[in-house]
This record gives C-alpha cells, sequence and structure tokens, in this order.
C-alpha cells in the first residue's frame, strides 16, 4: 500500500476508483488527497450504492463515470480496518472526517460489531476512531436503523417466496427483474434480507437467483461460526 503515497505524491490530479464496498475507506483516502491541496476525483461504477452511507462528508462528490483528465488512478479495494491501519504506520494523522469514515466501513463489515471478525483488536480501533472525533451515533443510525417502506415491501416478497433446502440448512430466494422496479428498492435491500435469513433457526446459507438475469448476480452469504 505504499505505492498509493508514492502515487498520490508524484500526481497532480488522482482518481479514486471504487467498488460500493470500499467507498467508507475510500472517503477516507479522499480527505487525505485534499489535506494535500491535490485534486482529486471519486468513482464508483456500482449499481447498488449504500445510499445509507449519505452522512459522509464526501458521499456527493462520488461519479459514476471514468474522469480522463487525471494523471493517476487508484484502484481501491482496501476494507476500514485494514487502512486505518495503513494511515496509522505511514504515521497519518485521522481527523474527524476520516475517523467517521473508517467508523462507518468497520461498523459495515463487522454487521455492526456482531460477526466473527470482532474482537479486542476492533474495540480498541474503535475507541481511537472515537477519540478522533468519528460521529459514531450518526454512522449507528444511519447504518443499522435505516427503514425504508420500499425496503419492507421487498422483504415482503422476497421471504414470501423464499424456500428452504438441505435440511433447512440453505435459504433460497428468486429476484424477478419488476420485483426492485415495483417497489423501488435497491441491491442493497437484498443483501439486508439474506443476512435476516441467517437468523432464522438452522440456516447457514443464503442464496438468491436472478430468475431474468437482469443484474446478472448470483448472491451468496453464509454465516460465520
Amino acid at each position: 500500500m505504499i505505492n498509493i503515497l508514492e502515487k498520490i505524491d508524484s500526481a497532480k490530479h488522482i482518481e479514486i476508483v471504487v467498488d460500493s464496498a470500499f467507498i467508507p475507506s475510500a472517503s477516507a483516502l479522499y480527505s487525505h488527497v485534499l489535506r494535500l491541496h491535490k485534486k482529486v476525483s471519486f468513482v464508483c461504477q456500482s449499481e447498488n450504492i449504500n445510499n445509507n452511507l449519505s452522512y459522509l462528508a464526501w458521499f456527493d462528490k462520488i461519479k459514476p463515470n471514468r474522469v480522463i483528465s487525471s494523471d493517476c488512478t487508484i484502484w481501491f479495494n482496501y476494507d476500514a480496518l485494514e487502512f486505518y491501519n495503513f494511515f496509522k504506520d505511514s504515521n497519518i494523522k485521522i481527523n474527524s472526517k476520516m475517523a467517521t469514515a473508517l467508523y462507518s466501513g468497520i461498523l459495515l463489515d463487522t454487521d455492526g460489531f456482531l460477526n466473527s471478525k470482532v474482537d479486542g483488536t476492533v474495540f480498541a480501533v474503535i475507541t481511537e476512531l472515537i477519540e478522533y472525533g468519528a460521529e459514531y451515533k450518526v454512522a449507528n443510525t444511519s447504518i443499522m436503523k435505516s427503514i425504508t417502506l420500499s425496503s419492507i415491501r421487498l422483504k415482503a416478497i422476497m421471504f414470501k417466496s423464499m424456500i428452504l433446502q438441505n435440511s433447512a440448512k440453505t435459504a433460497v430466494f428468486f429476484l424477478n427483474s419488476d420485483d426492485l422496479k415495483s417497489t423501488g428498492a435497491t441491491l442493497q435491500d437484498c443483501d439486508e434480507v439474506l443476512q435476516e435469513s441467517l437468523k432464522l433457526p438452522h440456516v447457514e446459507f443464503a442464496v438468491l437467483l436472478d430468475v431474468d438475469k437482469e443484474y446478472e448476480s448470483l448472491k451468496l452469504i453464509y454465516k460465520e461460526i
């Protein structure tokens, strides 16, 4: 990752290209580049951007298309905890905006600090990020408590069509091309339904099948033990 700093150092216009899963940690990098008084563009071409992250400082700067005028492209695929350690190892000061972004990323990556990734190290990092000014209350409310009418409608449709297979260990969902359009929901809402199904007794895997192949995706998640 040291190569990232070298690229930024020698560039005038940096383009950060990121998948939607890494928007929080990429937002922290965006803040750092701005502090260096460099021009920076934030690009995410994913369809399922999590709008619950709209409170992040640079969320409204995200563009759907590549920037041809940049002289440096960083293909960003680092999770929040990994990038926090990178900042610390590189002696880069973490400000409030960066702390909020990194806190948000860890909150998402650990399913609200509930999955098997969580250990004492994670909580030690969270403590430091709050000391750096992370707006943890805003993050918790926006990410963990955001419920919309469209997501409720989609949940009803998905659970109605769900079938259990493999001795009830696998929950299988089917997504029709009209389901998202009719409810106004997003693929992110589908992920939340899959995660919720893992709380059912005996269920260890959740599969989403795209019936019409409009979204060209098959999602599979599993319960971490």
